[in-house]
């Protein structure tokens, strides 16, 4: 039987994932607890995802979200040993940026609960799938690390503000996780959004040769 080896190789794209999704669940966070204006909510976010790209996607991909890896998941993009790990360390990442963020401020953070409407879930998955197309191009073709941090930053603000109609536009479980949203529409949402934007782009817009994997 074959042993798990602990050692770079295996450790700094776990830890690429929990310090990428961290620093922008801390950045949403910030924002979400100091303003209400989606724009400007958007925008900084998206800036944050570009720079958190740059950063780690020469590491793990720079997925940083739950609904992202699920979705290349299903697209045969990710394996599913790394897929269930990366889930794991994107969660842990939202929960220590909650963490010092109460720990900053010195108080508590409000839990903010909400009944399942669907209407809030149709926005949530309408709004990731956007944000996981953008992601499936970068995947699927020859950008360099600039355009592609730039599509992935750009596919969020557009989420962001087309998911806001209705609902807070999280698009990202983990951050949900950060922000004290802890209910079912923000978790199912973009996790449903991600496995039909990976998929649709993967068998449709991707170019052929890396259509399937």
């Amino acid at each position: 039987m074959s042993e798990i080896r602990i050692n770079r190789a295996t450790t700094a794209p776990l830890l690429a994932e929990f310090l990428g999704t961290g620093i922008l669940a801390m950045v949403a966070l910030v924002l979400s607890e100091t303003t209400a204006v989606s724009y400007f909510i958007g925008t900084s976010v998206a800036l944050a995802l570009g720079v958190v790209y740059l950063m780690f996607s020469g590491v793990s991909g720079a997925h940083v979200n739950p609904a992202v890896t699920l979705g290349m998941w299903s697209a045969r993009r990710v394996s599913t040993i790394r897929a269930f790990f990366y889930i794991v360390a994107q969660v842990l990442g939202g929960l220590g940026a909650w963490l010092l963020y109460k720990y900053l401020i010195h108080q508590s953070v409000a839990s903010k609960s909400v009944s399942w409407n669907w209407r809030l879930f149709v926005a949530e998955a309408v709004g990731a799938m956007v944000l996981t197309f953008g992601f499936a191009a970068l995947a699927s073709r020859a950008f360099s690390a600039l355009e592609s941090a730039w599509t992935y930053g750009t596919a969020l603000f557009v989420g962001v503000i087309i998911a806001s109609t209705a609902s807070a536009g999280i698009l990202n479980p983990a951050v949900a996780v950060a922000e004290r949203y802890i209910d079912w529409v923000y978790i199912l949402g973009p996790l449903a959004g991600g496995l039909v934007g990976a998929n649709v782009y993967a068998y449709l817009f991707a170019p052929m040769k890396n259509a399937k994997k």
